[in-house]
């Protein structure tokens, strides 16, 4: 039988979160959280089409995903020239928690990257990118 190539990745994906999700919980956040964050954290300000144009997710996950940090405090959302685009930037406590969250997110990286050890991470990377390049 020929391996379905989705449900492995599905289930490498499930095992990736949850090293990502354990590393970050001591912030409150989850790997998809944590994502958005830095991604905002290293435009300094970006709107909701190019997060998803980034992430690759639909509007519905990024507005889930995106609810709890606006509610907290920790993404500033502004109005754009365009009235219907929304500019979003982190406030100075989502850069605080960005910065907590960068050492846990960094503690993640260091465990799968043992656990795979060196070069199948960068594989796994690789591979990754060529997939997401499938995006239509």
């Amino acid at each position: 039988m020929d391996p379905c190539m989705n449900l492995n990745m599905r289930k490498a994906n499930r095992v990736l979160n949850s090293i990502y999700d354990r590393h970050l919980q001591s912030c409150g956040l989850k790997g998809g959280q944590f994502s958005m964050l830095k991604i905002i954290s290293s435009r300094k300000k970006t709107t909701n089409s190019e997060l998803q144009d980034v992430m690759l997710i639909d509007q519905t996950t990024l507005s889930r995903n995106l609810k709890p940090l606006i509610r907290d405090g920790y993404i500033e959302v502004t109005q754009g020239e365009d009235l219907r685009m929304k500019i979003l930037s982190l406030s100075s406590e989502g850069e605080e928690l960005y910065l907590r969250a960068n050492k846990c997110w960094q503690n993640a990286q260091k465990e799968v990257k043992k656990r795979l050890g060196a070069e199948s991470a960068e594989q796994v990377i690789e591979i990754s990118r060529l997939v997401a390049s499938l995006k239509t």
